[in-house]
């Protein structure tokens, strides 16, 4: 569940060309699709690191994919109505029923403003850092911050409320590239056992 709640925020580690929380906002507006290979490393509360690998793609208000490679493959695949969970480890694909209007990820995808209602935003341009604390106490996500350079968000760390720290590194970043729909479509082999939630 905590990887979910990273994922639903990666829609803002878009191109930002901005100095304000308004500027950012209104650039994630305009982006139509993004890609990136990203390093996540996480560190669990008395469990220690692990790091992961892999790439992002976003078609904006569309379809969203982190496609984890490394040290196994797992993905999160989002579109309108449903989120799927693949992890090679178990086999396993579960395939959840989602509501746009519901799921905070989902609301960033069609409505990159509407994040204002589930965050309080601030943006230091001495540092180019946004940083988004959850309105809601108990979301379980004590602070979410980008790092901005050249305009292009490069870098994300999050820190949940039990302690629990993730940091993302973005590189070979590519903001409106011409994205495949066969990307959003990953192959699992056959003996996967698939769940409906």
């Amino acid at each position: 569940m905590k990887k979910i709640m990273l994922l639903l925020m990666i829609m803002i580690s878009v191109t930002c060309y901005a100095e304000t929380v308004e500027s950012v906002i209104a650039a994630l507006d305009k982006i139509k699709s993004y890609s990136a290979d990203f390093v996540q490393k996480t560190e669990l509360e008395g469990f220690g690191a692990d790091t992961y690998s892999g790439k992002l793609y976003i078609k904006s208000r569309s379809k969203a994919l982190w496609d984890y490679q490394k040290p196994y493959r797992q993905f999160y695949l989002f579109d309108a109505k449903m989120m799927q969970f693949y992890d090679s480890e178990t086999k396993q694909l579960v395939k959840q029923k989602l509501d746009p209007t519901s799921n905070a990820f989902m609301r960033l995808m069609y409505n990159p403003a509407d994040m204002r209602k589930d965050f309080t935003a601030t943006f230091n341009d001495a540092t180019d850092r946004l940083t988004l604390t959850p309105v809601k106490k108990d979301s379980g996500i004590g602070a979410i911050t980008f790092t901005v350079k050249n305009g292009v968000v490069t870098g994300i760390t999050t820190k949940d409320q039990n302690g629990n720290n993730t940091s993302i590194l973005l590189t070979n970043i590519k903001t409106d590239p011409d994205i495949a729909d066969s990307i959003f479509n990953p192959a699992v082999p056959k003996d996967t056992q698939i769940f409906n939630q």
